[in-house]
């Protein structure tokens, strides 16, 4: 960059990280986080949520974990998205308990999870059979005003008719009534 006259700030690393990502070229979107870092510039949360997004979406939720980490122990605090791309890593990696610790450390934060975010969760949380967390997560939706989209029940009733018609009328109809 400095070849080129161009400025070495956080902007402009965040910019070239971002675009990086967004063509799927993590690794040189790690290696100028790595030189930002190794320059003694101080990162900010948007240098570290685009690989964040990509590592998540490209699977290796491990790495992606790491930078999470990383981001943390320099006190920057996660955004909204930032937490949402971690929560749908790391349940596409089938890591659900993991997704529901990150939405609880979340909502500590006093952070509003997307809509998008919770569905997606509902449903990873159905397939995986964990009932309770995921009408959990449905009431909470409704608390945080939000309006569940029908597709994400399917999922949820088709199993829990299998294992208890009478529960799923209880539960489910109660949820339904208050809202």
């Amino acid at each position: 960059m400095t070849q080129k006259g161009v400025a070495h700030d956080v902007i402009t690393y965040n910019t070239l990280i971002r675009g990086f990502c967004k063509k799927g070229k993590i690794a040189a979107g790690t290696n100028l986080l790595k030189e930002l870092l190794a320059r003694g510039l101080q990162p900010s949360t948007n240098s570290y949520t685009p690989l964040i997004e990509k590592l998540c979406e490209m699977g290796d939720v491990q790495e992606a974990k790491s930078w999470w980490n990383d981001m943390c122990n320099r006190d920057l605090k996660p955004l909204v998205r930032t937490h949402g791309y971690l929560i749908t890593g790391l349940c596409e990696q089938g890591f659900v308990t993991e997704g529901m610790q990150q939405l609880n450390e979340m909502l500590n934060s006093k952070l509003k999870p997307q809509k998008g975010t919770l569905e997606r969760l509902v449903l990873w949380l159905s397939r995986a059979d964990s009932f309770d967390d995921s009408l959990l997560v449905i009431e909470l939706m409704f608390r945080l005003g939000y309006t569940p989209n029908k597709g994400i029940y399917r999922p949820l009733v088709t199993k829990l008719c299998r294992e208890n018609s009478n529960f799923v009328e209880t539960c489910l109809g109660d949820i339904l009534e208050r809202n």
